[in-house]
């Protein structure tokens, strides 16, 4: 029976090939849409790691990470929940030497436990086992991912037991892991593991107080034991952090720990809200595409009524009529389930290629999976039932008479609130919230372009090395940095060249907070750090207001400091600040310059107090996590410039990796990627919603038409003009449009308080949205009616008379 229902739904919906593909697409977009943002939230918050038993697996959370000493307090204190406790270090950087030149690959640090008590499946060979990471003095070992492993070894399955040098130490490769597996922190690509005992010699930071209890640099991983629950395991964990907190913290406020499933996104709070956001957004895309699809349905069954008639007339029941149409619904969605997994795979694709503004491996495979299928055939079926229920019901309600008579159906647009002028109305409420969403969005991005950042970004090539981590003394840094300036310099075409420890923009920031030296209990302000070598303002064009740039030979050895004309003011207001001293708990300075304001983290952030520091004399202030970045101002096009400036390094050093190669330009385009993205998929989703509303519209319209012929000809026939005519369903159609209009923007005032967070520039009630949007909407729905209209007005009376 329901293969019999499958073919004539088939050989029907074959009869009518462009409704088909109109319902098809309409259901396609909503789909598509679900399935890419939920594509995206399985891959940041619901996929379990590849491990062999993901279940039972949790990792620790309470804001921040963890240092040495609470490992051991947790792993003891909480021994009766676990089966085991495992730490990692997620970022370390390294140098992997190759043949022809270094590159820059990331990894993590981890316990001798942690492959055993993880799961990793392996490729190659095994995990790091307990007793190789015990002391850093014994031969250093690393596994490999699998990536790295096919993209520098290709994929040699004789790779076990070779040595490979990691920041210029020689490190023996013992497994490759498993295609998939990346490590236990969500989002960050590892490409090796080393044991956590090699801390020092990939951050040398820790190098001096790894086992500090304030070093704070490690997330921890666990497995509870059969039989324990995990409200029991956060108990006992919540015992060990009061002892420690009692001990060691009693000057801060106590904060919880808890458990989250293994592979969870650390601080994921405001990507959360974002993905809801989303998830709210694609499922009014859905509901107008279903409610257009029903309305379409519905403008259908009028010239199915005869049909319905003669089946009930040979026997078919209601049921077995609203089996069949259902079914057509289903085989309907069921196409555009098929376009719109599709067209999300597609657009996955391009959004797992975007990268943020990071020097970090920060990245999301957001590919459709197993879930993302299965999610897709339930909205499937679930748009089926939704769209297809109610246009079944009303099909299905056949009257012999009149249906086999071919009776004109009386579904016009006349009738106040007939299921379609409700659908309709439905529809437009719906659009008129995605519009304004996108509106808002649009004008976010309008004005972060017009954002002053305070630097120009033409024109500047960018790439980053990291002595640090090479093993570089403080002697042989600042040889490197005179010898690389002074080459690059000297390159035909390059106007200026310098260095800074953290690129603006770049989302990292290390602050701290200033006063004047000279006053006991003077004004207090939190700064922005940047360590930067002479030429820095003139490379990255911020004005330099007053006082002199840094010197080489007056300030290698005096603590010298510049800071932004915001720091000036808020510290000495309208004194003059030059040769006034500041203090921090990093020490004292003396400020020689003041700088323009710019942009130092977000594009978003308020202007910023900044101090900019003389980085060959405190090279020991470079995070290795970060190295430094080279900036050089050339004449031409940046990249033209990429070779010469690299071979100059490397000559230098070969073993040094060259590593976030880019243009200043294409770096500043990064961090306009929140509010570009968010300005393309609400722009996209509105403008589908848009385009949905308008096909409803005018489909309802030109079937209402379509069915009244014979009225409208004897409304002539009786002396009604044209024009009347026309106006008269513009006119009752567009009544529909506004009151849809007037119940959306009510909801969307309410709603746009959530979107408040990711605007720039903008408020979240924009006037110009709140009343550009309604205009343009209704200016579209105009453009949608008048083609039926006319059609309406151009009725021949005897023609009518004749049309049953």
């Amino acid at each position: 029976m329901l293969i019999q229902d499958f073919r004539y739904a088939l050989r029907m919906l074959r009869k009518d090939p462009a409704f088909t593909v109109v319902v098809a697409i309409s259901i396609a977009l909503g789909i598509a849409a679900n399935t890419t943002v939920f594509s995206m939230v399985n891959a940041t918050m619901l996929a379990s790691l590849p491990v062999r038993e993901p279940a039972g697996l949790y990792s620790f959370s309470n804001g921040r990470t963890f240092s040495y000493p609470d490992y051991r307090d947790y792993r003891e204190g909480c021994s009766e929940v676990f089966d085991g406790m495992a730490a990692h270090f997620p970022l370390a950087p390294a140098s992997l030497r190759g043949p022809d030149q270094a590159e820059r690959v990331w990894g993590q640090l981890v316990t001798g436990n942690y492959f055993s008590l993880i799961g990793v499946p392996m490729a190659l060979g095994r995990g790091i086992a307990p007793a190789e990471d015990q002391a850093p003095d014994r031969d250093a070992v690393v596994v490999l991912g699998n990536g790295l492993w096919r993209r520098r070894f290709a994929a040699d399955p004789e790779v076990l037991g070779r040595t490979i040098h990691l920041n210029g130490k020689p490190f023996s490769v013992i497994g490759v892991a498993a295609p998939g597996f990346h490590g236990a922190t969500r989002g960050v690509y590892s490409e090796f593991w080393a044991p956590l005992s090699m801390n020092a010699q990939f951050v040398p930071e820790l190098a001096k107080h790894p086992d500090s209890r304030s070093a704070h640099w490690l997330m921890f991983s666990a497995r509870l034991k059969p039989g324990v629950g995990r409200e029991q395991a956060v108990a006992a964990m919540n015992a060990v952090n009061s002892r420690i907190h009692d001990a060691y913290r009693k000057d801060r406020p106590l904060d919880p720990v808890t458990l989250t499933p293994a592979g969870g996104l650390p601080g994921g709070f405001s990507l959360k809200a974002f993905m809801a956001l989303l998830m709210v957004v694609v499922g009014l895309v859905l509901l107008v595409a279903c409610a257009n699809v029903a309305n379409l349905l519905l403008a259908r069954a009028v010239t199915r009524r005869q049909e319905m008639s003669v089946r009930a007339a040979i026997g078919a029941g209601r049921p077995r009529l609203i089996r069949q149409l259902l079914t057509e619904s289903l085989v309907l969605s069921g196409i555009g389930a098929a376009g719109g997994f599709a067209l999300a795979w597609l657009a996955t694709k391009g959004l797992s290629s975007c990268r943020l503004p990071l020097p970090m491996p920060i990245a999301f495979d957001f590919t459709p999976d197993y879930r993302v299928l299965c999610f897709t055939a339930a909205l499937a079926v679930a748009a089926g039932v939704l769209f297809g229920f109610a246009p079944a019901v009303a099909a299905s309600r056949a009257d012999l008479v009149s249906g086999l008579k071919k009776a004109e159906a009386g579904l016009g647009v006349f009738r106040r609130f007939g299921l379609r002028n409700l659908l309709i109305g439905f529809q437009v409420m719906l659009s008129i919230v995605l519009l304004i969403g996108a509106g808002l969005f649009l004008r976010s991005l309008q004005s972060a372009s017009n954002i002053d950042l305070g630097i120009r970004a033409d024109n500047v090539l960018l790439m980053a090395v990291d002595p640090k981590t090479n093993g570089y003394s403080d002697e042989r840094f600042r040889e490197f940095l005179r010898q690389a300036q002074a080459r690059i310099g000297a390159l035909p075409g390059v106007e200026s060249a310098s260095v800074v420890d953290l690129l603006p923009l770049s989302l990292a920031q290390s602050t701290l907070t200033f006063r004047d030296a000279a006053a006991e209990a003077g004004k207090e302000t939190s700064a922005d750090i940047f360590s930067v070598d002479a030429r820095y303002f003139e490379t990255t064009g911020i004005p330099l207001l007053r006082g002199r740039d840094f010197s080489p030979r007056r300030d290698i050895k005096s603590a010298a400091a510049i800071v932004n004309r915001t720091m000036a003011r808020r510290l000495f207001g309208d004194q003059d600040p030059i040769g006034r001293r500041i203090r921090s708990s990093d020490g004292e300075y003396e400020i020689i310059g003041v700088a323009g304001d710019s942009k130092s983290v977000t594009l978003g952030e308020e202007v910023k107090a900044c101090i900019y520091q003389y980085l060959p004399r405190t090279p020991d202030k470079i995070i290795a996590m970060f190295g430094m970045t080279i900036l050089v101002k050339t004449a031409g096009r940046p990249e033209r410039f990429l070779l010469p400036v690299r071979r100059e390094i490397e000559s230098l050093d070969r073993n040094l990796a060259v590593f976030n190669v880019d243009t200043m330009a294409n770096h500043v385009s990064k961090a306009f990627l929140l509010p570009r993205l968010c300005a393309t998929l609400f722009g996209l989703f509105g403008a589908i919603g848009l385009a949905l509303a308008c096909v409803g519209l005018y489909g309802m319209v030109s079937y209402s038409v379509r069915s009244r012929t014979r009225e409208i000809g004897i409304r002539m026939a009786l002396g009604a003009r044209p024009l009347r005519i026309a106006g008269a369903v513009l006119a009752q159609a567009l009544a529909i449009v506004m009151g849809g209009i007037a119940f959306g923007l009510g909801i969307a005032f309410g709603l746009s308080r959530f979107t408040a967070s990711l605007l720039y520039g903008i408020s979240a009630t924009d006037a110009i949205t709140f009343a550009g949007v309604p205009l343009a909407l209704l200016g579209a729905a105009l453009v949608a009616v008048m083609v039926p209209a006319r059609r309406a007005s151009a009725v021949e009376p005897m023609t009518a008379l004749r049309f049953e």
